[in-house]
């Protein structure tokens, strides 16, 4: 039997829709709503997930609009309704963004035995690539063996509510005094100058007053000089890159009285070096006869990959000897001293037997054969030797002696900026 009625839709906001099924014959009405209220609040919930599905796939409203239409669904909430449901939904994540926070400081501290002193890792990152962003933002993060993030915070050299109020400035000058007393402002870095006007053109001179890559020592400060009133904790080791701008900065501007901040390498970045020093060596030798008659690089010769695996040898040892000095100085240069052997002159008295395939052959008894075709030609190994000689020295490798690893802090960033693509705007 075929039911006789009429269906109306008696309301709809945003993706919510309110369907009204009426019966011809016993007049009775029934009702279907698409999604529930917010448990707070007249918001629907369908119009809330679609907030925060938009900013976890980093879409503003009109990116959301084109993706509806595509699907032939209705339009999302008007752009005012949709402002309000990113900032009830702020108001609940930066909730659960302080518990987190205080919730991993605990267990930092619980792994460290109760001590309030700890190791943390930190970095900083920008919304645009390069050193001319406006944004940035940086992370502390613990450096147990589940690292978590245990602060955070952000910088700007622009203030765009500023900016779009400007034009207020002499239509109506009482609504622009009234918005200049009553709104945050997003300016918050202006290099050497501390203090804001309210005069247009300074304001977009303050905006590119002070480099971006100063903004990291900065954030990272701030982040240090709260941490007694927001923890009752101290950072005493910090670990970070191979740029000094951070520690400098914390060691002239101490942040606690009596405590000297203990510097860290991160172990990736330090290992990365090896890399880089090998490739500039390759760039500087190009064209170049070496001592046997040949070219640097080529096949036969130092490739690419060879300097990749000198970097993950040299970044393994450093993971497995970070506590012992000698060990590691002997780990470092069994990478150079293995390559450089031949069947005349071995050096294998700081390999491995694990690794090393000559060892291995000594202890069964055999004879081991140094493959002059496979084996990088020791004119080119001469030449990569003052890498190794700069980055393996006791007082280099002495920066890395209970290093930590800057990987939590890549790992928040990644996922931040699928939020926030580098390459759309955003305030």
């Amino acid at each position: 039997m075929l039911w006789e009625g009429s269906i109306a839709i008696k309301e709809r906001n945003g993706l919510y829709v309110q369907v009204e099924f009426m019966c011809n014959n016993c007049k009775s009405c029934t009702t279907l709503y698409s999604s529930p209220k917010m448990p707070t609040g007249r918001r629907h919930e369908i119009n809330i997930r679609l907030a925060i599905g938009s900013t976890l796939c980093g879409l503003g409203r009109d990116g959301v609009m084109k993706l509806l239409g595509a699907l032939n669904l209705p339009p999302p909430i008007q752009e005012h309704k949709y402002r309000e449901a990113q900032e009830f939904v702020l108001d609940y994540i930066e909730k659960a963004q302080e518990q987190s926070m205080a919730t991993a400081v605990e267990e930092a501290v619980a792994a460290a035995g109760g001590v309030r002193d700890l190791v943390v890792s930190g970095d900083g990152a920008w919304l645009t690539r390069g050193y001319s962003s406006l944004h940035g933002i940086a992370a502390l993060c613990s450096t147990t063996a589940n690292p978590k993030v245990i602060d955070t915070t952000w910088s700007s050299k622009n203030c765009s509510k500023c900016l779009g109020a400007e034009s207020l400035r002499h239509t109506n000058f009482d609504l622009f005094s009234t918005f200049q007393e009553n709104h945050e402002c997003q300016l918050n870095f202006t290099g050497t100058f501390y203090e804001l006007y309210t005069n247009l053109l300074f304001i977009i001179s303050l905006s590119n007053t002070g480099a971006s890559g100063a903004m990291e020592k900065l954030m990272i400060h701030e982040m240090f000089c709260r941490s007694l009133s927001k923890y009752k904790i101290k950072y005493i080791s910090y670990v970070g890159d191979g740029d000094a701008k951070v520690h400098n900065f914390l060691t002239n501007n101490p942040p606690y009285s009596g405590v000297t901040i203990k510097k860290l390498e991160d172990t990736n970045h330090f290992a990365k070096r090896m890399l880089s020093r090998i490739k500039k060596i390759k760039q500087e030798s190009k064209g170049k006869t070496l001592s046997d008659g040949k070219r640097f690089s080529g096949k036969g010769r130092m490739t690419d990959a060879h300097a990749i695996k000198f970097k993950i040898y040299f970044a393994k040892a450093i993971r497995e000897s970070k506590t012992d000095l000698d060990k590691l100085y002997k780990k470092s240069w069994a990478i150079f001293n293995h390559h450089y052997s031949t069947d005349r002159e071995p050096m294998h008295d700081w390999c491995d037997s694990q690794w090393c395939k000559y060892l291995q052959a000594d202890l069964k008894g055999e004879q081991y054969q140094h493959n002059s075709k496979l084996a990088i030609p020791r004119a080119c190994l001469d030449l990569i030797k003052p890498a190794f000689e700069e980055l393996c020295s006791p007082t280099s490798l002495a920066r890395v002696i209970g290093g930590g690893s800057q990987n939590a802090n890549e790992a928040f960033h990644s996922l931040l900026w699928t939020m926030v693509p580098k390459h759309r705007f955003c305030s």
